[in-house]
Formats: C-alpha cells, structure tokens, sequence
C-alpha cells in the first residue's frame, strides 16, 4: 500500500496519535527553576513517529500544535495553550518537535527493531528538542547559555532517555499488532 496516500486507516491512526499526544500533555510537572515542564507529550511524539511515516508524523504533530496553540484547546504541556506558550519562553521545544520527530520517523528505519528504535529516539530527538528549547530561552528571558543548559537540558536529560526507550518498546508491539515491518 502507498503510504503517502491518506486511507481512513491512516487518518484514524493519526488522528489517535493526536489525541495520545493531547492527552499526554495533562501528565506534566512543573519545575520551581524553569518554565519547562517534565511532560509526557515527548514519548507520545516519540510513539507516533516510530508507528508512522516522516510526513504523518509532522502533520499529526502541525495538527497538535495548531489545536493547541492557535485554537487554544488546553492541551499543551500542563494543560495550557494559546499563541503566547508557542512564543514564549518554551516555545522552542515546541517548534523543535516538528522536526525532531520527523526526522526519528524518517530514521527509525524498515525494521521493527527495538534497539534501531531506542538508538534513533535518544541520537536524533533529544538534541533537536533541547536546541530548539535552549534558543527560545535564551532569547525570551535573556539568559546566558549555561543559565539556559541549567533550566532545558540537565534536568530533564534522564527521563528523556527513559520515554524514548518506553516508547519503543510500544512502538515495536504496536507495530507488530498492525502488521508493519
């Protein structure tokens, strides 16, 4: 079957990565140093781009940022929304995902290998995510870049790695469930 093509399979299957990724974002805990929030909605993506193509994964991620951001559904991060979250001092995370988990999409590779899986999630997103969440801060809120490390990166390093390998792990079922290699 050509993936490119938007069965209501493929449709419902993105649709549903939405709303895990929506409803993900209510999992959230704020930290008293940062604006950044330790938040589920990371290994929601993550999931969704190891269960679909590069470019369903960006739409599906485009979508949640939309509904969130410009039509101000509460489900960003800690159950917040609006235009001034995507411009804010976290704004860059949120701008990251559009390409971070697109390109783990792309690179996961053919296989429903779990190693490829882990391996792909940790190398590829959690830098484009931290750069894009260090450059926002540094710009918003006029800090210097080890200020910046201290409140986007350092803290949230550890469980990262933990949501990228709790996403592959499902990733891998759920794709065995639906017959993708």
């Amino acid at each position: 079957m050509n993936q490119s093509t938007f069965t209501p399979q493929i449709m419902a299957k993105m649709a549903l990565c939405v709303a895990l990724i929506s409803v993900s974002g209510y999992i959230a805990f704020p930290l008293p140093f940062s604006p950044a929030m330790i938040t589920a909605s990371t290994a929601a993506m993550c999931l969704a781009a190891f269960v679909l193509t590069p470019k369903q994964t960006f739409i599906t991620i485009a979508v949640y940022l939309l509904l969130g951001g410009v039509v101000g559904l509460p489900i960003l991060p800690g159950g917040t929304a609006g235009l001034g979250r995507l411009l804010g001092p976290t704004g860059g995370f949120y701008f990251a995902w559009t390409v971070a988990f697109p390109a783990v999409s792309m690179l996961k590779g053919k296989e429903n290998s779990l190693k490829r899986y882990i391996l792909t999630g940790i190398i590829v997103s959690i830098p484009i995510v931290y750069a894009g969440g260090l450059l926002s801060m540094m710009l918003n809120m006029d800090i210097t870049l080890e200020q910046a490390f201290v409140m986007a990166v350092f803290p949230f390093i550890p469980g990262d790695i933990l949501k990228c390998i709790a996403a592959a792990l499902i990733g891998v079922r759920v794709n065995k469930a639906l017959g993708n290699k």
